[in-house]
């Protein structure tokens, strides 16, 4: 019987196991670059919400097209860019620089440069592209 206790317990912790790998591989694709263009865009219209937190904070930006979501960076490098929660306001308009999401019916971007408030902040600067 002791025997079988620890097989099960043993097949168990490997199916977990199986399944934090899966999970920890599609949060890694979420927050790295692999699910946004390649090709830049430039985004302007007025924000809803400002969220800054963990895993990354956001914009949520009325456009002519719809709501979008605008990612920032990690909060550390966001706050690094000088942007904070007191840097932007529901009301607010907003243009956005960055690399939208592969699949066209998602309205989401992640931002490499954002401008609210006549202020510029470069979330990714080694990532703006000149225009």
């Amino acid at each position: 019987m002791r025997g079988m206790g620890a097989g099960c317990i043993g097949r168990r912790t490997l199916a977990v196991l199986g399944f934090s790998a899966l999970g920890a591989r599609g949060a890694a694709a979420h927050h790295g670059w692999s699910w946004a263009e390649g090709e830049q865009m430039t985004l302007t219209g007025t924000i809803r919400e400002v969220y800054v937190g963990q895993p990354h904070p956001t914009l949520r930006v009325e456009a002519d097209d719809g709501l979008w979501t605008v990612e920032l960076s990690n909060p550390r490098q966001t706050a690094r860019s000088g942007f904070s929660a007191e840097s932007a306001a529901a009301g607010d308009r907003v243009v956005a620089i960055g690399n939208r999401a592969r699949e066209r019916n998602e309205r989401r971007m992640k931002a490499v440069r954002i401008t609210v408030r006549d202020r510029t902040y470069d979330i990714y600067p080694d990532r703006i592209r000149s225009s």
